[in-house]
């Protein structure tokens, strides 16, 4: 039967899964690996769209 705790059970749910995803990026080194992998990434779009306009 319904219970009425549908979206009580999603809130909670979303906020274990950021409490977990906040804990596992917080490390300093790991945030210094996947900034430089972005920035690699942005270069190489950058440099692939170069004179399409």
């Amino acid at each position: 039967m319904y219970s009425g705790t549908l979206i009580d059970d999603l809130i909670k749910a979303v906020e274990r899964t950021e409490r977990l995803s906040t804990a596992e990026t917080s490390q300093p080194a790991e945030m210094e690996y996947w900034h430089a992998i972005s920035q690699n990434e942005i270069a190489q779009l950058e440099s692939s769209l170069a004179g399409v306009a």
